[in-house]
């Protein structure tokens, strides 16, 4: 009897362990992984594909699954409907499934310990909301039912997604596979292509700057006419 709780609790600690190492994220605030790039699939154009596509530094993918239209994924910007869960269209980028099954794959060279992007899918259709961390080979790693430990609920919304991710304890995440219910990933909360940092300042910003050099070149004369003087 003894031995038999020793080994239930020997059993336990190597669960919880284990379980220990991963974990599925519901918020960006402390996340340090890579964003989704979907920068130049922001040009107004609604395409569908079962790649291979190049979206920033990964590659995506998408099964082999008959899908609404017959033609894979879509990528880009267009009007698209997830059922209780609103409507995205207008400036909104993603990628999506476009079917009720299957997976799409985002797969990159660099390991990560956080990877996760902001999603949305349609309640009730289909398969069931996953995503996957996947390694170096393409196997997954941990898999996460987001419509039973963290579904997304945004009713009549437009263009609303929300951060769902996955943490490990070593960098050894190099790819994201989600699939069910119409699921679309995007960079952002809206869909919107965040602009690169380091691009041309605003008016107001250039003014600060050129009162900046003013006063940068003052400083300089004055100590030059110090320097001479003296």
């Amino acid at each position: 009897m003894k031995l038999q709780a020793i080994l239930l609790s020997a059993a336990t600690l190597v669960l919880s362990a284990s379980g220990a190492q991963a974990a599925l994220v519901t918020t960006d605030a402390a996340y340090t992984g890579p964003d989704l790039n979907l920068a130049g699939y922001d040009n107004g154009q609604y395409n569908f594909t079962f790649g291979p596509v190049t979206i920033g530094e990964f590659t995506f993918t998408r099964d082999d699954t008959p899908t609404n239209s017959g033609n894979g994924a879509v990528v880009g910007q267009g009007s698209y409907g997830l059922a209780g869960n609103g409507n995205f269209g207008g400036d909104a980028v993603y990628i999506g499934l476009d079917g009720p099954g299957g997976f799409g794959f985002l797969k990159g060279d660099t390991g990560y310990s956080q990877l996760g992007f902001f999603f949305n899918y349609a309640p009730g259709s289909g398969d069931s909301p996953t995503i996957a961390a996947l390694d170096i080979n393409g196997n997954v790693l941990e898999e996460y039912d987001l419509g039973a430990l963290a579904p997304i609920s945004t009713p009549g919304g437009f263009n609303a997604f929300e951060f769902r991710g996955i943490t490990r304890d070593t960098a050894d995440i190099y790819g994201l596979r989600f699939g069910g219910s119409y699921l679309l990933a995007s960079g952002t909360a809206t869909g919107v292509v965040v602009p690169p940092t380091g691009g041309v300042p605003e008016p107001g910003a250039w003014a600060l700057m050129i009162l900046g050099f003013g006063a940068t070149g003052t400083m300089v004369r004055r100590r030059r006419a110090s320097v001479m003087a003296a």
